[in-house]
């Protein structure tokens, strides 16, 4: 059924993965307010609210080159931030060890500039079967469920931006826009089936993709993408001991409470949806 938004978001997501565990991280970043006509003497008003967020990234990434001496135009990308295979020192040598992880560390301390409840993750083993999905594909699905239900939950509809590099993603969205099949928290719906179709309509547009390289917030949807994937390796046993002595599985633990979807899964309230 058709309804009248009070807003609009843009949803940026990215990924990370070591073979095993399939992480996808979504930002959701308000891009305007709207004030529908109720009579034909009322005016329709949208309020921008995406450009005072991205002043607010761009002040973010500048702090990280004071700080860190990370160049604004290096692509920041967590994986070779955190195992220091990069060029993010000065733009020529590599950031690596403790240091990087202090700069890891306080990029994610400092996203408290985002909107409440604007990030989560979710991570899928490899042998988790999500209605005939699995890998990157049931971290989306599960992605899209989670999507229509917060966008609903706000009266809002959204528009989603993926990395570029991944097409597959697009055909994804556009089966789900159709056939969603969602579980119920409690087991089984009404009807006693498992599950039952419910379409994501909270979406506007196509899937669409971006260069990250070009893109903040998907920069910060990398940074947590990683910081989950090391979290759960972590709870898993699986996290190597050096990243354990850096305090990678720690990572994700910086971001602050606020801005985390604590609401994604109710067994454990870190804004990580897990698919185990």
């Amino acid at each position: 059924m058709a309804r009248t938004p009070d807003s609009f978001s843009t949803v940026y997501a990215d990924e990370s993965d070591d073979q095993q565990l399939f992480v996808i991280a979504c930002v959701a970043i308000p891009t305007m307010g709207l004030s529908i006509a109720k009579t034909e003497w009322d005016a329709h008003h949208i309020t921008d609210t995406w450009s005072d967020y991205f002043k607010a990234a761009k002040a973010w990434r500048s702090d990280l080159k004071d700080r860190f001496n990370i160049p604004v135009s290096k692509e920041l990308k967590g994986a070779k931030l955190a195992t220091g295979h990069n060029s993010y020192d000065g733009g020529k040598g590599a950031l690596y060890g403790t240091k990087a992880h202090e700069a890891y560390a306080h990029a994610l301390r400092n996203l408290s500039f985002l909107p409440p409840r604007s990030i989560f993750s979710v991570c899928a083993a490899r042998n988790y079967n999500m209605y005939g999905h699995r890998k990157l594909e049931a971290s989306l699905y599960a992605v899209f469920q989670r999507l229509e239900k917060q966008m609903n939950a706000a009266n809002s509809l959204c528009t989603i931006f993926f990395d570029e590099g991944h097409g597959e993603y697009r055909t994804l969205f556009r089966k789900a826009c159709k056939h969603l099949p969602t579980g119920s928290s409690q087991g089984h719906w009404a009807s006693g089936a498992r599950s039952k179709n419910m379409p994501l309509q909270a979406t506007i547009e196509d899937a669409n993709f971006k260069d990250s390289k070009t893109s903040h917030f998907i920069q910060i949807a990398d940074l947590v993408a990683y910081a989950t994937l090391s979290k759960i390796k972590a709870e898993r046993g699986t996290i190597s001991a050096k990243q354990t002595r850096l305090g990678t599985a720690l990572l994700h633990d910086q971001i602050p409470r606020e801005v985390l979807n604590q609401k994604v899964y109710t067994r454990n309230p870190d804004g990580i949806v897990r698919l185990m």
